[in-house]
């Protein structure tokens, strides 16, 4: 092609301003995109077919998918996808792959016709190869000690003995399983809601390992330091039932990940693969909130003798960036006849009890569903694509080209999956992939604080199995005015939340004002019993702004605590004794961290601080005017309420349906609460969010299969 420089008609960039800031930031990429292929002299096709690559990859990062299948911008602009993958590969700025990254190739198509931003694919294609081979470390004996940590059976079944004591469950204990799978690999990934032990699992982990060998080095992390700080406490709590001797030996701090891994300046970190984490075991806990370049980033410092093991709750929300890296990792647990020889030895228990036991293909479709391949990656409103990218002044191919209905589909050697309702989409290879993460993977489906007879528990099950009736059959068990249900549907339908709405929730932080009042009574303030009240109740939205979101929602609730309270409020001020806040961005100086939760009150002299809680159970307090980036936290998002856990927590839902409700947002909501959960909104709108399970373009699983495939 010709370097000639050839301007775009200034007509070609007329178009309205683009709705958000995501659209702008794909419409502004697109203009780059396409000012650099009429630079490289590419002809007029590929420059429009470049620029809406561009613009479809940049918009589906934002929304969370790590790839585009071109498969998807056929169907967009109804176009022939062999003319697309002429035109994309025409234009002078995509690559297959092969090459390194380039600012003059900043768009990947691979060979199985997805479209990636080239960081992605690096991403992607990195993580995929390391989790390969630290999942098959073990099994080359390149684990630390992994000659003398892995015991026979008959010495691991005396420390699960030790340490969980006799078994009290009919069937299998998937605590121990988990116990014995990390035990004898590189990499253990454990998927479990609320309650079912994830906590318990990992100190016994920690404490067979310890036991084989008391010089480890282990390093506790979680992506927020809310979650990190959970962790250490839970840990430190369960750490009671152990020797003294090898509860000292537990680890006493725990990080973010961008703490472990040396995070510095221009988004670099210390730790990689040619200066790894100088640990033994790495625990991560909270992991379903990884995103793919975090991912990538964590596996590339791990060094090859050190063990990996990853905690979350496949069934939750995922990264608030690209990918559902743990949805995926965690989709489908498969065990090879060695694997299930040794646990069952281990146990004490037949081979034919844990393989009747191990999770049947219907219990895995939520996780499949939530981690396969979507299908709207391009932004559903036709308005949101820019006007220069959808204009089809004349067509591009050939009169008379294949039919477009034939030619647009994905290629015919890629194996169908539907379910439901869904559009027929590309079915990555999981088998495959999973084998390869054989003996890696357990689930923990026995729930130890919800029963079957729990209306929360049962709530949840039937949300995370998207059976709407019969999370309706929970929610309005009984509708009787006197009724005290631990689950309960409000309906409230109306744009804005009703007076009464609106007092129900007020009604929940009356604890909170009590001992706001309590605290203010005081010579010196006390935090604690505000710490303790806050934790008891809680507001969570779907979204930040509109009538049913977090600021008005907070707003509302900060007024009527100050009445109730009876604190005054200078004209125009922002602060106030009892203003809970979350900080919402890591301050390594200070020791604050997103997640952190704080509590306002009046310090030595009368001037306001706001005190944060440590995992010790000391409070220090911090200058309001110090603080990081901070929301008022009567009400937060339910993204921002991961890792956290409340008595009694209210979901409000937006009034319509919108794109930010998921099955995995509903569900992650109502698992936050311990004791009782309401729900606002309409049947509707609920139904329907529970019917969205989330779909995330990612090509992980099928890289992984191509990577072990013969």
């Amino acid at each position: 092609m010709s370097a000639t420089v050839k301007p775009l008609p200034a007509a070609e960039f007329t178009l309205p301003a683009p709705t958000d800031f995501s659209t702008a930031l794909a419409d502004g990429f697109a203009r780059r995109i396409a000012t650099l292929t009429r630079r490289l002299g590419a002809t007029p096709a590929s420059v429009r077919w470049a620029a809406r690559a561009a613009f479809a990859a940049s918009r589906a990062t934002a929304e969370g998918h790590v790839c585009v299948p071109l498969s998807t911008l056929a169907h967009r602009y109804a176009a022939p996808l062999d003319l697309i993958h002429a035109a994309l590969f025409d234009s002078g700025v995509v690559s297959d792959g092969s090459q390194e990254a380039s600012a003059l190739r900043p768009l990947v198509v691979d060979t199985e016709g997805r479209l990636y931003l080239a960081r992605y694919y690096d991403y992607e294609r990195r993580l995929a190869r390391l989790l390969v081979a630290h999942a098959q470390a073990a099994r080359n004996n390149a684990i630390a000690g992994v000659d003398r940590a892995l015991p026979d059976a008959h010495a691991l079944h005396a420390r699960l003995l030790r340490y969980f004591g006799p078994s009290v469950e009919e069937g299998v204990d998937w605590q121990r399983v988990a116990v014995a799978t990390a035990l004898s690999s590189g990499l253990t990934i454990v998927s479990g809601g609320p309650g079912t032990g994830k906590t318990t699992t990992v100190v016994g982990v920690l404490a067979c390992l310890l036991d084989m060998h008391a010089d480890l080095r282990i390093a506790l992390a979680a992506p927020t330091g809310k979650a990190a700080q959970r962790m250490q406490e839970a840990l430190l709590a369960r750490a009671g039932s152990l020797p003294p001797e090898l509860a000292a030996r537990l680890p006493q701090t725990s990080y973010t990940l961008h703490r472990l891994l040396g995070a510095g300046p221009g988004g670099r970190f210390r730790h990689h693969r040619d200066n790894p984490l100088p640990y033994d075991v790495v625990v991560v806990d909270e992991a379903s909130m990884i995103d793919v370049a975090m991912a990538a980033h964590l596996l590339d410092a791990i060094a090859p003798h050190t063990r990996l093991v990853m905690l979350g709750d496949k069934d939750q929300l995922a990264a608030v960036e690209a990918g559902a890296v743990f949805a995926e990792l965690s989709a489908r647990p498969t065990f090879s006849a060695q694997g299930l020889d040794a646990i069952a030895a281990a146990l004490a228990i037949d081979v034919a009890t844990l393989t009747a036991a191990l999770p049947r293909a219907d219990d895995q479709h939520q996780a499949v569903a939530s981690s396969r391949e979507g299908w709207d990656a391009l932004p559903s409103p036709d308005a949101e694509i820019p006007m220069w990218l959808g204009d089809e002044a004349e067509p591009w191919w050939p009169a008379d080209h294949e039919d477009i209905d034939t030619v647009s589909q994905p290629p015919s050697d890629l194996a169908f999956a539907t379910t439901g309702n869904e559009s027929p989409r590309i079915q990555q290879p999981v088998d495959a992939a999973h084998d390869a993460l054989a003996d890696c993977v357990v689930w923990l489906e026995r729930n130890y604080r919800f029963g079957l007879e729990s209306a929360i528990g049962r709530l949840s099950l039937a949300i995370r199995r998207g059976a709407t009736q019969a999370a309706f059959d929970v929610l309005t068990a009984d509708t009787s005015p006197q009724s005290d249900r631990a689950a309960v549907l409000h309906e409230d339908a109306e744009p804005g939340l009703s007076e009464r709405t609106i007092a129900r929730l007020a009604a929940g932080f009356a604890p909170y004002s009590t001992a706001l009042r309590a605290a203010l009574a005081e010579a010196t303030p006390d935090p604690l019993p505000l710490f303790d009240a806050l934790n008891r109740f809680r507001i969570l939205c779907a979204t930040r702004g509109g009538p049913r979101g977090v600021e008005q929602l907070n707003a509302a609730m900060a007024a009527q605590v100050r009445r109730s309270a009876h604190v005054p409020l200078a004209v125009g001020a922002q602060w106030f004794a009892g203003r809970p806040v979350m900080v919402t961005r890591n301050d390594y100086a200070l020791g604050l961290f997103n997640g952190d939760i704080g509590v306002t009150l009046p310090g030595p002299g009368g001037a306001l601080r706001v005190y944060f809680r440590s995992g010790d159970g000391s409070v220090r307090a911090v200058s309001p005017a110090a603080l990081p980036p901070h929301d008022t936290a009567f009400a937060l998002t339910v993204h921002k309420s991961q890792g956290s856990e409340f008595e009694h927590a209210v979901l409000v839902l937006p009034a319509a349906f919108s794109r930010v409700l998921s099955r995995e947002l509903v569900y992650t909501a109502i698992t936050r609460a311990r004791e009782r959960v309401e729900v606002i909104g309409s049947r509707a709108v609920l139904a329907q969010a529970i019917a969205t399970p989330t779909r995330r373009d990612s090509g992980l699983a099928a890289r992984i299969a191509f990577i072990i495939a013969p």
